[in-house]
């Protein structure tokens, strides 16, 4: 969003002290634009409770500023935060507020993001209706402004809804539509994930053909995004599948099914948890 500065490669501990430093001038709205990119990379490494401190910080210094446009980019980013960390009322109440600035404001952009922020958080409270509602509305300021990509997010978002309500049936209709829009995008690992939740769902009817052809199509292309953790995943379930499936499906799989499991690689040790990576300091 808007009201952030460019970090390059400085980690966030760096950045509060940066953002006291603007405060000790009394320079405040620096701070305020500090703290907020502080908090979006707390939010890329996922220390959501660091990031949502950082935004509460970012979004007491534009309110005392009356910096309209800095209040609802620090609003509907604490709202995100707050999602993450599973405090629905608090993400309602914070993802509204920014909503109503940013129409104020005729910012479209803001718009569809804190109705798409809304939308997670009322379906984090259970309210399903609601969250259709708002997923919806978002999806119709997305077209408006051409963004495809966050169409096609929010179309996954409607379909995990609706697989949950186990709406296998709507859940499928909507998968595939985000599947067309990501092809039309060439976006492959998005055409690996509905794929994916397409073989979910084909499973869950036990259509085992389906399921085995939707798992081999997101593995190719996990392959190609170089995701291979989820590529090595997805072709392991496809594999299983091969004595499910008639002859002449497993016969054309299962060199497809060869072909990626030979260009997987080795698989490594984890990666060091981001807690080893990070100084996280106390923002008290």
């Amino acid at each position: 969003m808007s009201n952030e500065l460019s970090s390059d490669i400085i980690g966030p501990a760096e950045l509060l002290e940066q953002a006291a430093t603007a405060l000790d001038k009394g320079d405040e709205l620096e701070a305020a634009k500090i703290f907020n990119t502080a908090g979006n990379i707390y939010m890329s490494v996922t220390e959501f409770q660091e990031a949502a401190q950082s935004f509460e910080r970012s979004l007491e210094l534009y309110q005392g500023l009356k910096d309209e446009s800095g209040t609802a980019d620090a609003m509907y980013n604490l709202g995100v935060a707050q999602i993450n960390l599973e405090q629905w009322d608090a993400a309602v109440k914070a993802c509204e507020a920014s909503m109503k600035i940013f129409e104020k404001a005729d910012n479209k952009d803001g718009t569809a993001d804190a109705m798409y922020g809304l939308a997670l958080a009322r379906l984090g409270l259970g309210n399903f209706d609601d969250a259709m509602n708002y997923f919806k509305k978002a999806q119709r300021v997305y077209k408006t402004i051409g963004n495809d990509q966050a169409v096609a997010v929010t179309l996954m978002d409607i379909g995990t809804a609706q697989a949950d309500k186990e709406d296998l049936e709507a859940a499928a209709k909507t998968f595939a539509k985000a599947l067309k829009l990501y092809k039309d995008l060439d976006d492959k690992t998005g055409i690996g994930t509905a794929h994916s939740l397409l073989g979910d769902i084909a499973e869950l009817k036990n259509n085992q053909k389906k399921a085995a052809e939707h798992f081999v199509n997101a593995a190719q292309c996990y392959m190609e995004s170089e995701i291979f953790d989820i590529a090595r995943e997805v072709v392991e379930r496809a594999e299983a599948k091969m004595w499910d499936v008639p002859k002449a499906t497993r016969r054309r799989l299962r060199r497809v099914i060869d072909d990626i499991k030979d260009a997987l690689p080795e698989e490594t040790d984890e990666a060091p948890d981001d807690d080893d990576l990070l100084d996280v300091p106390d923002l008290d």
